[in-house]
């Protein structure tokens, strides 16, 4: 399986700043979207900035919205609301071809750790909604884990939509919001996994640094892909031009 490695850009920037870049370098992206940009801009709009990516031979992936939605709601109205930004993002997202869709689940960890059972089997109604959707559309999709407190937590998730559902695993999620390591996690869902966010932390916050820069194992990380011969996409989520930099080129010696 060919290696590829994409650089997290959101929409805005992509489009006000670095879309010449990324189209002289060459540089497969994963576009963030957001409610901005799903409001603001038209059908015509994505498809214009998607004829100049795929004219270029650039491949991207899509991170889905996220902010303030919550597809496990309790709340009937907010879960509503969640799976309607869902919806159109899909839909938006179909323009570009993506290989890969990235979700949240919008569990969090302060309010629905009470209800938490409850919480996930509202949660496996909306995801199945939404795989029929992405699936109508050819589309892939991979489940994010960001406040989760233990990889078992989402394993009956991956079981439920199995060959349907896939895993993009954050092991700096996991360092600074879970209650287990993020070997741990690769250990327990290594099979559905499909895409890596690659960015590292202190261990306290979401610093997005380059690799290298903070506590992630990454090396035990890569050392246990490639036993397995396991190539999920690579995609750099550092936050500033200097640490993509520095991603992109330990991300080129993987594998």
């Amino acid at each position: 399986m060919e290696k590829l490695i994409f650089v997290s850009i959101p929409w805005e920037p992509l489009i006000n700043k670095y879309l010449p870049l990324v189209l002289e370098k060459k540089i497969n992206i994963e576009i963030t979207l957001n409610a901005k940009a799903l409001d603001e801009c038209s059908y015509l709009d994505f498809k214009n900035i998607s004829k100049k990516l795929k004219e270029s031979g650039i491949k991207t992936t899509v991170h889905l919205p996220f902010m303030d939605l919550s597809l496990g709601a309790l709340d009937p109205w907010i879960r509503e609301t969640s799976l309607r930004r869902i919806f159109l993002a899909i839909e938006r997202s179909a323009i570009f071809e993506p290989i890969n869709l990235v979700l949240h689940s919008g569990y969090h960890m302060d309010y629905h750790r009470e209800v938490k059972s409850e919480w996930r089997n509202i949660f496996l109604e909306s995801m199945d909604k939404i795989l029929e959707l992405a699936e109508e559309l050819g589309l892939t999709i991979s489940l994010e884990n960001v406040f989760e407190p233990e990889p078992e937590f989402l394993k009956p998730v991956f079981e439920n939509f199995k060959e349907r559902l896939f895993w993009c695993f954050d092991p700096a999620h996991a360092k600074v919001f879970s209650e287990k390591e993020e070997m741990e996690w690769l250990g327990t869902l290594y099979f559905y996994i499909k895409e890596i966010h690659c960015h590292d932390n202190l261990g306290k916050y979401d610093d997005h640094l380059a690799i290298g820069k903070g506590k992630v194992n990454f090396k035990e990380i890569f050392e246990f892909l490639k036993e397995k011969k396991i190539k999920p996409l690579l995609v750099s989520e550092a936050h500033n031009e200097e640490d993509t930099y520095i991603n992109m080129e330990v991300l080129s010696n993987v594998f």
